[in-house]
């Protein structure tokens, strides 16, 4: 290793090689990741895009999520696609992004059965760690707003990061890598409604492994993208107001970024989740067919990205206030079961939709709504949600998440469900990724 690294660098380089041990707190929530992230997958892998991502990769009959891939490319493929064809997956707020749904698909697939389960903790939590960290507090909402997909964008770089470390990559390799991550980011916000979201998910996994893979073959990319103003934060924000963090600072490995993880309880964009939190505390106040008019406030954001008021199909309805809110008036839980072509087709919430009113106000943040009903009699019932459910700030609990995980896979797994969810929460002991390889094989 002669090549002298610098700046961001030389600080994700060395992270990168010689991570230190995660402490306890870190350890747990990168377990919550993992047993959520492999729930949505396991149920995603039946969904339309997710199918047509195994087609393609010739892995059709494989099960998901796909551990120790004789391809892990495709692997990693098939399973970023599948873990986000739901959009039920977690969220990193600060960053916008999908950090789970991109690299967990690539440290499963590049690790053998008989791997140690630290290892793989580890790995996921340097990828989230230099993910989050280079991209501060500003790029992820700037890409947003910029009619770019964040987690296309900033997921390449956990999913590369994640597998150098897999692959134990030098520091000159690992920040080679990151920087060849750099030249792949992509993504659209206007896919969202569509199957191109949870594709562009598959697409960064998939470009993950392969950027680490090349770097450890001695392919180089340029070094000057990893810093801040260095080419790929003026690309995609042209105007300066976000550019990549100065990771020079000793920020890495400090206030572990995998702890501001949001995990949602409602399959759609998170938006939403604040009015749907709203409007499932008014049901039991209500009769719905009493509802004259709904109005719902939100962010201005929200209301941009979700832009569909009448949605035609299920993944539109994830995009949908107007849909969301009507489920949650009526009782709904908003999961992944209520996001299908029965349930928009149902008299009683399509009648709901067309009375709702979303009003942007500037000051609300993405994370608080109100939802006020107003009775065909005149009376008004009213609801606030000051910071959603799933939140770091309003967690779900360990046993909240094991309910979903239920939901997820039980449908699929039947009575191994609780033996895959055993496995996955002491995956750091041994055997326990070999026993969760055989549940899920079977």
């Amino acid at each position: 290793m002669s090549e002298m690294l610098r700046g961001n660098a030389a600080a994700i380089g060395l992270f990168l090689h010689d991570m230190p041990p995660l402490p306890s707190e870190a350890v747990d929530a990168a377990k919550r990741c993992l047993v959520d992230w492999t729930g949505v997958a396991i149920a995603g892998a039946s969904e339309p895009v997710a199918r047509a991502a195994a087609c393609y990769s010739q892995l059709s009959e494989a099960s998901l999520p796909i551990i120790s891939a004789n391809d892990p490319e495709k692997a990693a493929l098939v399973n970023g696609t599948a873990g986000h064809a739901l959009d039920f997956d977690d969220t990193h707020i600060p960053t916008d992004s999908h950090l789970s749904a991109v690299i967990w698909p690539v440290v499963l697939a590049l690790s053998p059965e008989d791997a140690d389960g630290t290892d793989l903790l580890r790995a996921f939590a340097a990828g989230y760690e230099v993910a989050a960290k280079i991209s501060g507090r500003r790029l992820g909402f700037s890409l947003q707003f910029r009619w770019f997909h964040p987690t296309g964008v900033i997921g390449h770089i956990a999913a590369t990061a994640a597998a150098a470390v897999v692959l134990h990559l030098n520091p000159v390799e690992a920040a080679h890598a990151i920087a060849l991550s750099l030249t792949q980011s992509s993504g659209l916000r206007g896919s969202m409604g569509g199957m191109g979201k949870p594709f562009q998910v598959g697409r960064a996994a998939q470009n993950g492994v392969a950027n680490a893979c090349l770097a450890q073959a001695g392919a180089k990319g340029s070094l000057e993208l990893l810093e801040p103003d260095g080419g790929f934060d003026r690309a995609f924000v042209q105007d300066g107001s976000a550019q990549l963090a100065s990771l020079d600072k000793g920020i890495l490995a400090t206030d572990w970024a995998v702890l501001r993880t949001s995990f949602k309880p409602y399959a759609c964009l998170h938006g939403i989740h604040p009015s749907i939190d709203a409007a499932c505390d008014l049901a039991d106040k209500i009769e719905t067919e009493d509802i004259s008019m709904i109005r719902v406030e939100v962010a201005p954001g929200v209301k941009k990205v979700a832009q569909y008021k009448n949605p035609k199909t299920p993944l539109q309805a994830k995009f949908s206030v107007e849909y969301c809110v009507a489920l949650g008036l009526c009782g709904r839980t908003a999961g992944f079961s209520d996001f299908t072509e029965k349930a928009l087709a149902d008299t009683r919430i399509q009648q709901l939709l067309t009375r709702v009113e979303v009003i942007p106000i500037n000051g609300r943040k993405m994370l608080d709504s109100a939802v006020e009903v107003v009775l065909k009699d005149g009376r008004k019932f009213s609801s606030e949600t000051k910071l959603s459910r799933g939140h770091p700030g309003n967690p779900l609990t360990w046993a909240e998440l094991d309910e979903k995980f239920f939901s997820l896979a039980n449908p699929v797994l039947g009575n191994q469900t609780r033996l895959l969810l055993t496995a996955l929460k002491s995956i750091d002991s041994a055997g326990q990724l070999h026993k969760a390889c055989e549940i899920l094989s079977r």
